[in-house]
C-alpha cells in the first residue's frame, strides 16, 4: 500500500526530506557555517536536545567553551611538560604566597556564590525575592543576580565579545613583550577574563543599563544538565575541583609534603 507525504508520519518525512535543517536556536539566516557539514542524523539529534537553546544561552556555550580552553590547555599541558602560558591555579597560588588574604578572597567568593543559587536558583529566572526595602532580587535571562528581573534589554553580543576579545589577545601579547615574567602573562590573561566574562556582566546586572549578551557560567551549566546530564555533571565536578584547588592550593598535592612529627 502506497503512502503520500501527508500521512507518513513526522519522523519518516524528516528523514526523507532533502531540505537542510535549521540550527538549534539559530533562524535559517544566520545559520553557522559549520552546520551544513554535520550528518543529518547529527543535525537531527543536535535539533532534539538543542533546538529550543535561547541566544543568551547559545552564547554563553560559545564563550564558557572557549574560557574552559584557556584554562584546561595549561593545566593539563603542565603534567608534562612547560605550558606557553602559566595555570590559573598557579596563578592565584603565586598570589596567595604573596598576599595571604587572596586566598581567604577566593573562599568569600564560593561563599557567597553557593549561598545566592541556594536563595534564587539561577534556572528559576521568574523568581524574586522582596528585600526589607521594598526591592525585588531576581535572576536575568543569563542567570546573574539583579535588581531588575523584568529587564529584557541586552549590550550587541558582537559588539561587547569583539571588543573582550580584543582585550584580552591585546592585553596578553603586549604583557608578553614588555615582561619575560610568566606571572605577570598569567594576571594580565585571568585578570581581563575575569573583567569581560564576571565582573562586568555582574555589574551590569545590578545596575539599570543593559544585560550582558551572554549566560553566565552555572546558567549554562544549569541547561546543559537539562539536555545532556552526565555530561554537565562531570564537567560540574571539574569546576568545583578546580575552585577548591584554586582557594587550598597546591590542594590536593599539598598533603605529599606533609614535613613530619620529626621535622623542626
Amino acid at each position: 500500500m502506497n503512502q503520500t507525504a501527508d500521512s507518513m508520519p513526522p519522523q519518516l518525512v524528516l528523514s526523507a526530506s532533502t531540505e537542510e535543517l535549521p540550527a538549534p536556536g539559530l533562524s535559517s539566516e544566520s545559520r553557522s557555517w559549520w552546520w551544513r557539514f554535520l550528518p543529518r542524523k547529527a543535525q537531527a539529534w543536535l535539533l532534539e536536545r538543542f533546538g529550543d537553546v535561547t541566544p543568551p544561552v547559545r552564547r554563553g556555550y560559545g564563550l564558557w567553551l572557549t574560557v574552559g580552553a584557556v584554562i584546561a590547555i595549561p593545566e593539563i599541558w603542565a603534567a608534562v611538560a612547560r605550558p606557553p602560558w602559566p595555570t590559573i591555579s598557579g596563578t592565584v597560588g603565586h598570589l596567595e604566597l604573596r598576599w595571604n588574604f587572596v586566598a581567604v578572597i577566593v573562599v568569600a567568593v564560593l561563599v557567597i556564590v553557593a549561598a545566592h543559587a541556594i536563595r534564587i536558583p539561577v534556572t528559576d529566572t521568574g523568581a524574586v525575592v522582596r528585600q526589607a526595602d521594598g526591592r525585588v532580587l531576581g535572576r536575568t535571562q543569563g542567570g546573574r543576580l539583579t535588581y531588575y528581573p523584568d529587564r529584557q534589554a541586552e549590550l550587541p553580543a558582537f559588539g561587547y565579545l569583539a571588543v573582550a576579545l580584543v582585550c584580552v589577545i591585546g592585553g596578553s601579547l603586549i604583557a608578553a613583550a614588555l615582561s619575560d615574567n610568566k606571572w605577570i602573562l598569567g594576571y594580565v590573561i585571568y585578570g581581563l577574563i575575569a573583567v569581560f566574562c564576571i565582573f562586568v556582566p555582574s555589574v551590569l546586572a545590578l545596575t539599570p543599563a543593559r544585560n550582558a549578551p551572554f549566560a553566565g557560567v552555572f546558567a549554562t551549566l544549569a541547561d546543559l544538565q537539562r539536555r545532556l546530564h552526565f555530561v554537565a555533571v562531570v564537567l560540574l565536578a571539574g569546576l568545583v575541583i578546580l575552585l577548591i584547588h584554586l582557594a587550598f592550593y597546591p590542594w590536593p598535592d599539598m598533603f605529599s609534603h606533609h614535613p613530619g612529627v620529626d621535622a623542626p
